[in-house]
């Protein structure tokens, strides 16, 4: 089987797999931004117009533009409008563009300076000082440019710079929720690098994926079942060890309990032997001998004994939940893996089922004191205590 994935397949998984993140950023920011934005105070914008006085010295207009913005930039507008204010603002405090910005237009020789403040009379007087300033900075100049002027001053503006509508800013907001979501999300998956493709999980267990399924209390609705039995049925195993880690659990007995199911109408499915609790791997079949190759075993949790004593014709299945983070399947395959015939299942799915799923049949519940048959057997309850010699 080959199920190679990339950066988007992963990035796409690690989206639906923790779509609440991006979801409570989503909301978080589409509320947060809105109200922020209803918050920020008043901003006005005034504007004084700075011309040349008399014709200009320059063949054409192409660098008019260029001329006045950098004029505009070498910092001595900047510096007037700071001493403008008392106290004086510090040098930490950007002045172009927040509190005034120079608009030159192509193919225009009239420079727009903008100021803005936090009431008309500020933006006002902050523009025409700018102006000014700006005026005086383009005469040093006059030789190889021209002479400018003031040719308008700013007077009071009388409505506040509108602000964003609340439906723009609602979809600011959610636009933003969604790249800082997908970006935790994708730092998640840099941190917990999952295994959800075929290839990872071979190049870090060194096992071959046996399949993937999507396990559920019902059996109607299991995925996979089918493909894995007949690929377990096909060599010479008879004996199967569900192994992985505790998170797996449930999974692994509803998996146990589905594959003794299938299992019983090819195979004689022998119950777990009374006879030594510790170590389960040599139970005996109906004519008394060991396991033969018509029999089949299925053990869940097993022990250390049993890991280190199991027969060549073993197999031992990891149940790993689809997204198991590197280290941890890691950690399970050289725990488990001895060299010997492994396999490792992906299972995926609901992490939890409410009581009210009206599911059509549950993995069958065995009561303490009801006899055991091999298709009532589960891997989770006490040893047979049907089985005999």
């Amino acid at each position: 089987m080959k199920d190679d994935g990339d950066v988007f397949a992963t990035l796409g998984w690690g989206s639906r797999r923790y779509a609440w993140v991006i979801a409570l950023f989503v909301v978080a920011l589409g509320m947060f931004v809105p109200s922020m934005l209803d918050r920020a105070p008043d901003r006005y914008e005034a504007r004084a117009q700075v011309g040349p006085a008399q014709a200009l010295n320059l063949p054409n207009l192409d660098a008019l533009p260029r001329v006045g913005e950098s004029v505009f930039s070498n910092g001595a507008v900047a510096e007037s409008v700071r001493r403008s204010v008392s106290p004086p603002l510090s040098r930490s405090v950007r002045v172009v563009p927040d509190r005034v910005e120079l608009v030159a237009a192509q193919d225009n020789i009239v420079f727009t300076i903008i100021g803005r403040g936090g009431d008309p009379e500020s933006a006002s007087r902050i523009a025409n000082i700018a102006a000014q300033t700006f005026a005086l900075e383009l005469n040093k100049y006059a030789q190889s440019v021209g002479s400018f002027a003031i040719q308008r001053t700013a007077t009071p503006p009388a409505q506040p710079v509108p602000r964003v509508g609340q439906a723009m800013s609602i979809g600011i907001g959610v636009v933003s929720g969604l790249a800082l979501g997908i970006g935790m999300v994708a730092l998640l998956l840099v941190w917990r690098r999952p295994v959800i493709d075929f290839s990872s999980v071979k190049a870090t267990t060194g096992a071959p994926v046996l399949g993937r399924l999507k396990v559920t209390p019902s059996s109607d609705d299991t995925r996979g079942m089918p493909q894995l039995c007949r690929l377990i049925l096909s060599d010479e195993t008879n004996m199967l060890f569900l192994v992985g880690p505790r998170s797996t659990r449930r999974e692994r007995r509803l998996l146990a309990s589905e594959l003794s199911e299938v299992i019983a109408w090819t195979r004689h499915l022998v119950p777990l032997s009374e006879r030594d609790p510790l170590n389960r791997t040599r139970p005996h079949s109906r004519s008394g001998s060991f396991l033969g190759p018509e029999d089949f075993v299925v053990i869940d949790e097993p022990t250390q004994i049993e890991i280190a004593t199991r027969p060549a014709t073993s197999l031992v299945l990891l149940v790993a939940r689809e997204g198991i983070s590197y280290s941890a399947l890691r950690r399970q395959a050289e725990q488990y893996f001895d060299g010997g015939a492994a396999g490792v299942v992906l299972v995926h799915g609901a992490r939890w089922h409410p009581r009210w799923w009206g599911s059509k049949r549950r993995a069958p519940k065995m009561e303490k004191d009801e006899p055991k048959t091999a298709r009532t057997w589960r891997p989770d309850d006490p040893i047979a205590s049907g089985a005999s010699d």
